[in-house]
């Protein structure tokens, strides 16, 4: 009978946190890593910018990179033109692409978001390359990205830290 009452207990002290881990992330929360990471940022009227992440570094790695998909809702193209983060030391577009029959990658002075269009930021094309990263990147860590566009203007992206193995 303690066997059984033990073992419930246990299983009851375990559902509460099954549930927490489906729920949405709000500002309190950090999702934990090993979940599947949705989050939308409704950066102003024009911009939105969903699943923003980076990529956790092993101890010693001075570069990292940073994904996302940012949405462009106004009538006229928004163009990027600069990056940064206080993790690193500098911050660039790169994109990837193929050379020789194997994968290149090279830095881009600029992305044009489309109007009423988007743009990818992914592993195997443009990306925003953080290069001198300052200390590990561990996963469920928050970083701020710094953007700045043509126009003189500028706004913050929240990325989530991922392990190695999700990118």
């Amino acid at each position: 009978m303690k066997k059984s009452s033990l073992y419930l207990a246990l299983l009851l002290s375990c559902f509460p946190a099954a549930v927490f881990a489906t729920e949405m992330p709000h500002a309190e929360h950090q999702p934990p890593a090993q979940h599947d990471y949705t989050n939308i940022q409704q950066i102003n009227a024009a911009l939105t910018v969903e699943n923003a992440t980076a990529k956790a570094t092993i101890p010693g790695a001075k570069v990292s990179s940073g994904y996302m998909k940012i949405i462009n809702n106004s009538d006229k193209a928004i163009t990027l033109t600069g990056a940064s983060t206080a993790i690193a030391k500098h911050t660039e577009f790169h994109r990837m692409f193929m050379r020789d029959s194997k994968m290149a990658m090279r830095k881009v002075d600029a992305l044009e978001i489309p109007a009423k269009g988007s743009i990818t930021l992914a592993s195997n094309g443009y990306h925003l390359m953080f290069m001198g990263v300052k200390n590990a990147l561990k996963a469920d860590q928050v970083i701020t990205v710094r953007m700045q566009q043509a126009d003189g203007e500028q706004f913050d992206v929240q990325l989530l830290v991922m392990p190695l193995k999700k990118h």
